[in-house]
C-alpha cells in the first residue's frame, strides 16, 4: 500500500533535504525556505499543501545536524547560525521595545518567528522572546484597533476582497 505523505512534491522535496550535510547547510535552507514559501510575505505559492509538511522534514534535518554538531552549552545557547541567542533575543526584544506602530510589530514579530523558530534558535530563549514580543503587539494593538471602520482597516492591513459569484 502506497504512503499517504507519498506524492512527487515532496519526494522532490526530500531528496533535496538528504543532501544537507551540516547545520550551516541546513540552516541557510530552512530560512530560505521559511521566506519562501511559509510566511505571510511569501513570493511562492506553489507548496501551499505540502509547505508545513516540508518545513518539518527540514527542521527535523536541521535538529539532527545540530545535535551532531553542537555540544550541550552550544545546544542551549547558541543559534544555528552561531549567533549567541539571548544576544539575538535581545535585540529583537530591543526593536520591539521601541516600535510604537502594531503594523510595524506585526513585522517584527514575523520576522522573528520566520529566523528564528526552532531548531534555528533554542526553544528556552525562543518561547520567553516570542512571549514578549507578543505581549508588546498585543497591547499596540489594542489601542482602537476596532476602531477604524471595516473598509479603512482592510486598507491599511493590505486586504484585497475576492468575491465569488
Amino acid at each position: 500500500m502506497a504512503n499517504i505523505h507519498d506524492n512527487p512534491t515532496r519526494n522532490a522535496w526530500m531528496t533535496k533535504i538528504a543532501t544537507l550535510d551540516t547545520v550551516a547547510k541546513a540552516h541557510t535552507f530552512l530560512t530560505d525556505f521559511r521566506a519562501k514559501h511559509m510566511s505571510p510575505f511569501k513570493t511562492d505559492w506553489t507548496l501551499e499543501l505540502d509547505g508545513l509538511w516540508i518545513e518539518l522534514k527540514i527542521e527535523e534535518k536541521l535538529a539532527l545536524l545540530k545535535n551532531k554538531e553542537f555540544n550541550d552549552t552550544q545546544l542551549l545557547n547558541n543559534c544555528t547560525c552561531g549567533a549567541n541567542a539571548q544576544q539575538v533575543a535581545n535585540e529583537v526584544i530591543a526593536n520591539m521595545e521601541a516600535c510604537n506602530d502594531m503594523y510595524e510589530a506585526e513585522r517584527i514579530h514575523i520576522n522573528f518567528r520566520l529566523a528564528c523558530k526552532p531548531p534555528v534558535m533554542p526553544v528556552n530563549v525562543f518561547l520567553d522572546t516570542e512571549r514578549q514580543l507578543g505581549t508588546k503587539l498585543m497591547e499596540l494593538r489594542n489601542i482602537d484597533y476596532y476602531a477604524l471602520p471595516l473598509e479603512e482597516l482592510r486598507q491599511k492591513r493590505g486586504v484585497k476582497v475576492i468575491t465569488l459569484q
